[in-house]
């Protein structure tokens, strides 16, 4: 799934790659998905993408914005999507979701597996668009300041039980980090994801906020996570220390076994020593 690094990766390789190439022909794919989330009919997406030129690709959280010169953006990421970019036809998917062919005879592909993006918007619909948001700061910026970040604990009621999970991944949330990112992040902070948000500490909460820039940087770093595939099909090189196939073995920290459970929706991954389960609901 697409996060923070992955979204970092590949925009920074897009912007490399595909910058100044000119688009011949563009389209929806070739295979219908119930959860490509598009914005226009396919004619629209054919009309508009021929004949335009490719320019920089910037970050929103888990999404690529991509501008298509001289007036439009195209919108990846925010799920399962596979971003290829391939130096000849022999190597394009079967099916695929979004197909750019730029006139060097090179193209980019979308594939969609699970849900996805593939919004083309015109300039001045992309700040209202729900998928986005340009007013939350990226926790690798400037702005994602230590007060920032505890001013986000300020909006809880004394009574509010939302865990650390969905304080993180929903509401107030933190721009870009998924479920994936989180495992590794909550590790290293040493905090259970079940702990109320509303019940940490100072240190705790500080503590949290040093994980989220250390851990998402290393991720960046490292070209994304060892799960997910980048612009050129290449896994990244951060490798995680809390996923579903180190249920079992020893925490890297203090030996004890990994244990898995289902949260929110979703598999959360804890060292039952290191991140105390007390205060849980």
């Amino acid at each position: 799934m697409i996060e923070l690094p992955e979204a970092t990766t590949i925009a920074r390789q897009m912007s490399a790659e595909l910058k100044g190439k000119c688009i011949a022909d563009g389209n929806r794919g070739n295979a219908p998905h119930k959860f490509a989330f598009y914005s226009r009919p396919p004619e629209e997406y054919a009309a508009i993408f021929e004949g335009k030129t490719m320019g920089e690709a910037t970050v929103n959280g888990w999404l690529i914005l991509a501008s298509v010169e001289p007036a439009h953006t195209l919108i990846l990421g925010c799920g399962g999507e596979r971003i290829i970019y391939h130096h000849s036809a022999t190597s394009l998917p079967k099916k695929r979701q979004l197909l750019l062919h730029f006139t060097d005879d090179t193209y980019l592909t979308v594939t969609v597996q699970g849900w996805g993006a593939a919004l083309l918007l015109h300039q001045s619909e992309v700040a209202g668009h729900r998928f986005v948001n340009l007013a939350k700061p990226s926790p690798l910026s400037d702005a994602f300041t230590p007060d920032y970040f505890l001013g986000l604990f300020t909006g809880l009621a004394k009574d509010d039980r939302a865990s650390v999970k969905y304080f993180m991944i929903s509401e107030p949330g933190v721009l870009g980090v998924g479920n994936g990112c989180l495992q590794d992040i909550l590790w290293q902070a040493r905090l259970h994801p079940r702990r109320p948000a509303v019940g940490l500490t100072s240190a705790e909460k500080l503590r949290l906020y040093t994980a989220i820039r250390e851990v998402l940087q290393e991720m960046v770093e490292g070209g994304g996570r060892d799960s997910d595939r980048d612009l050129c099909n290449c896994p990244g090189s951060y490798k995680r220390i809390l996923h579903s196939k180190v249920v079992g073995q020893p925490c890297l920290r203090c030996s004890a076994p990994i244990e898995k459970a289902t949260y929110l929706g979703g598999a959360i991954y804890v060292c039952p020593s290191c991140q105390a389960a007390t205060g849980l609901e």
